[in-house]
């Protein structure tokens, strides 16, 4: 019984962290890259030329690669998007009760999916803000190519 058990739990373990889904529309096209390594299991954020969606639900729109100031309470030269923030805290608080949970430390790692057209401000502005929330932890998601 306790070997099936092991074997079980192995198995599903190495069937659930084989793959990430991430889900790709035609505002978003994905740099390509010769990597080796695979995606590792964190919060997806997206960032495309119309919105930006955090776990697929969108959070604030994009214009012209510009968030609209209205979301930063800083200005138009802010570089903290309140919508982003807001949300990465909701669902850090929830990660850090599961964390603490199943005995693991809260790692605050983000998932990160861009346009590959994506203009350096509105990214470091994202990625302020997500550090803003106790994500300090980034992986750019890439296409890897095919051989």
């Amino acid at each position: 019984m306790d070997m099936m058990t092991i074997i079980l739990v192995f198995l599903l373990k190495s069937f659930t962290s084989s793959s990430t889904l991430i889900q790709l529309d035609a505002n978003l096209q994905v740099p390509p890259s010769n990597t080796q390594l695979k995606p590792k299991e964190a919060v997806p954020l997206t960032i495309t030329k119309k919105v930006v969606l955090v776990e697929g639900t969108p959070v604030v729109p994009v214009s012209n690669g510009r968030v609209d100031p209205a979301h930063k309470p800083q200005g138009e030269n802010g570089f903290l998007i309140e919508p982003i923030r807001a949300k990465l805290d909701e669902i850090a608080k929830r990660e850090m009760r599961v964390a603490e949970r199943m005995g693991h430390k809260f790692d605050g790692e983000l998932m990160v999916v861009a346009d590959k057209g994506t203009p350096y401000r509105l990214l470091t502005e994202v990625l302020y803000s997500c550090g803003q929330a106790g994500y300090a932890n980034y992986r750019l998601l890439v296409l890897k190519q095919g051989d």
